[in-house]
């Protein structure tokens, strides 16, 4: 795959799903690195064949833009505004959406950014950590509050699978396996995916802030794109690569894998 050949092509003013880089990593809370993440995935994507097996597509085939990387502020709050916009703005242009992180607050900015043009919307979330603080380390966006903070925008709308970290106060209907997730989603909703990297076996996908023992593995994480065909996924984004961790590029292949698929998949 190469997510550059959209400029290469010439399509910088259209396109059926746009990628952008959200490299803002001043939310997490263990190792810092995360904003080098956008820029390590279009890299990696050089050395992905562009044809999905899996899916049948070719991204040749598929209008893919690369609007590059927001040049974000250093206050989360006002790094959150400018993600929102930039989000809203290309699903206003009819694009599907994929935004590299960065940590997972991002997700928080594109899920608000999001819902001023679905505001029916619903989020997955596959995580290996509950994220469901309501302030940690002074801040009601570090990344360990992201999900609480998706459950106030989405007004419960939110499921997690593949946590296996939690502090003890969760809302655990939040927290599904695969099969139950498919029984909570509403199919006349559309649908927000977040992919924290860190959800895999750190055996597999090492290079991550967080790496937690246990977790899914790659075929567990394309089953999920598979059963997701039948709704109508408008953006997704794929947090928490740390470059600096990941010294084979294992991880950093995996995210750019991770996000080919999920474009054949979805926009194809």
């Amino acid at each position: 795959m190469r997510f550059l050949e959209a400029r290469i092509k010439g399509r910088e003013s259209g396109g059926k799903v746009v990628i952008l880089g959200a490299p803002f990593e001043n939310m997490s809370s263990y190792r810092k690195g995360s904003a080098l993440g956008p820029s390590a995935i279009r890299k990696a994507s050089q050395s992905i064949e562009s044809y999905s097996k899996i899916f049948r597509k070719d991204l040749r085939d598929i209008d893919l833009r690369d609007g590059g990387n927001l040049i974000l502020k250093e206050d989360p709050e006002e790094a959150m505004e400018q993600i929102s916009q930039a989000v809203e703005k290309h699903l206003r242009e009819n694009l599907g959406i994929v935004v590299l992180g960065g940590d997972h607050s991002i997700t928080v900015g594109a899920v608000k950014g999001a819902l001023k043009v679905y505001p029916n919307l619903q989020g997955v979330v596959l995580d290996a950590h509950s994220d469901w603080r309501e302030s940690y380390e002074g801040s009601s966006l570090s990344h360990a509050c992201t999900v609480r903070r998706l459950w106030d925008i989405l007004e419960g709308r939110v499921w997690v699978v593949g946590a296996r970290s939690f502090y003890g106060e969760e809302r655990e209907e939040v927290y599904v396996s695969e099969g139950e997730l498919f029984k909570k989603l509403d199919p006349r909703r559309p649908v927000y995916l977040s992919i924290d990297l860190d959800v895999f076996d750190p055996g597999i996908c090492p290079g991550v802030g967080n790496p937690e023992p246990g977790g899914m593995n790659y075929w567990q994480v394309i089953e999920i794109f598979k059963k997701l065909l039948s709704f109508v996924v408008i953006g997704m984004d794929v947090v928490e690569l740390h470059p600096a961790y990941d010294p084979a590029e294992i991880s950093t292949i995996t995210a750019a894998k991770l996000v080919q698929e999920g474009i054949a998949a979805f926009w194809g």
